[in-house]
């Protein structure tokens, strides 16, 4: 798998080019605790429209772990390595919960790269103050033991009524998880813990992602995202594509066929 050089460490990704394909590169960011292996679910109804490029985070997959702490901003800054290494100067990016916070930095800091952003069960939102203190407590139970976190923490993203139904790809998830190191993971979150609000970005977004080029993918059942909070940002003007699920956080695992198709919709409506 090719691997990047950056600063004295390296980025993993999956790069599918697909040059009869005539909608450009599509960008895929995964979430916390997760990798670029999140997506294989959904890539079938992807690659026929085009390009499909799937980067590991730091200090997730096999990307390294490069400090203390992994921003959303540098986060963006991989992103943007990998893109250059590659030569795509345009491209629709989509990003799964941390991912797309990842993803919202790299519209703020880098928009001439983007034709199209989508929220994948994300949030511009920052944190609340309960949820900062939810991160510290996180980051101590990250330090005491690792995979107890791990085991504890994949099931609470999904409802229950999926839990029961999709035992065996969560079990699968825990184990892929189980992989990460203990710095990647603290570093992550002490990354989303100290990101800003990024909302401004679906009110007045930069040129290139209007009209109307912005998508928000949510789910009814999310024990992550509140559907409340959603439905507000749905009204926002330069949200021109919006997906509801039935189940929750994890829509490319309990819902992987209709969100595979609803993410190619919303990429090919980018051409119009």
């Amino acid at each position: 798998m090719p691997l990047l050089e950056y600063h004295h460490s390296h980025i993993h990704y999956e790069f599918r080019d697909h040059p009869k394909g005539n909608h450009g590169t599509l960008v895929l960011l995964h979430g916390f605790l997760e990798d670029s292996r999140m997506w294989k679910g959904l890539t079938p109804y992807l690659e026929h429209l085009g390009s499909v490029l799937m980067i590991d985070l730091p200090g997730h997959g096999e990307t390294s772990s490069f400090g203390y702490e992994h921003t959303m901003n540098f986060m963006a800054g991989c992103v943007r390595a990998v893109l250059d290494e590659l030569g795509v100067t345009k491209c629709v990016l989509l990003g799964h919960s941390m991912g797309g916070y990842a993803a919202l930095a790299f519209a703020e800091l880098y928009p001439n790269y983007l034709t199209g952003l989508g929220l994948f069960f994300s949030t511009p939102e920052a944190d609340s103050p309960e949820r900062l203190d939810m991160r510290l407590r996180a980051a101590e139970l990250v330090k005491k033991n690792k995979n107890a976190f791990i085991r504890a923490a994949i099931p609470q993203l999904f409802d229950m009524d999926t839990r029961r139904s999709f035992k065996e790809e969560i079990s699968s998830q825990i184990q892929e998880s189980l992989t990460l190191n203990t710095q990647g993971i603290l570093a992550s979150i002490m990354g989303m813990r100290s990101r800003p609000d990024r909302i401004s970005i679906l009110h007045h977004p930069p040129s290139q992602l209007t009209p109307s080029r912005i998508a928000v993918f949510a789910g009814k059942k999310d024990t992550v995202i509140p559907f409340q909070m959603v439905q507000d940002w749905w009204s926002i003007e330069s949200v021109g594509y919006r997906y509801l699920s039935d189940h929750g956080h994890m829509g490319h695992i309990s819902d992987s066929k209709k969100c595979g198709m609803a993410i190619a919709e919303w990429w090919e409506t980018l051409l119009t």
